[in-house]
């Protein structure tokens, strides 16, 4: 938490919190960060990068965890609830600003399916955890 503090206080990135609330207790039980990035073009999805420029505005979505209590009610899926939270973040603060893409580095391997599954697309390059999403198709995807 000190390093997601420090790096608001910085100006680096917005951080979203979701907090628990029982009686007079309160605690953080899921979080995800957003910021300003720019995707070049050679490094994304050659399907999905077709006609831009070298490097077009883009918006990363950092860490996103859900604490290991609400991991295991999955009928709940309190991750795919967080993440519909960062792309409606996400696509709004695009709307006012801009940004044609999203951008996530999964923590590792075996979340490749988690944001697959969400739509995010992988580079197709073995080892690589970067993903990536059009925030056309994500905006598409939260009308529904």
């Amino acid at each position: 938490t000190a390093h997601a503090a420090a790096s608001v206080q910085a100006g680096v990135c917005a951080v979203y919190l979701l907090v628990e609330h029982v009686a007079d207790y309160a605690r953080v039980v899921g979080y995800y960060a957003i910021n300003p990035t720019q995707v070049v073009r050679d490094e994304a999805p050659p399907s999905l990068a077709r006609g831009w420029p070298a490097a077009v505005p883009a918006w990363k979505l950092g860490k996103l965890a859900v604490h290991l209590d609400l991991r295991a009610d999955r009928p709940a899926q309190w991750g795919r609830h967080l993440l519909r939270d960062a792309l409606e973040t996400i696509v709004s603060v695009a709307d006012a600003g801009g940004g044609k893409v999203i951008v996530v580095d999964a923590d590792n391997p075996e979340l490749l399916g988690f944001y697959t599954r969400n739509g995010f697309r992988s580079t197709g390059v073995d080892g690589d955890l970067a993903l990536y999403m059009k925030v056309s198709t994500a905006r598409k995807a939260l009308a529904r």
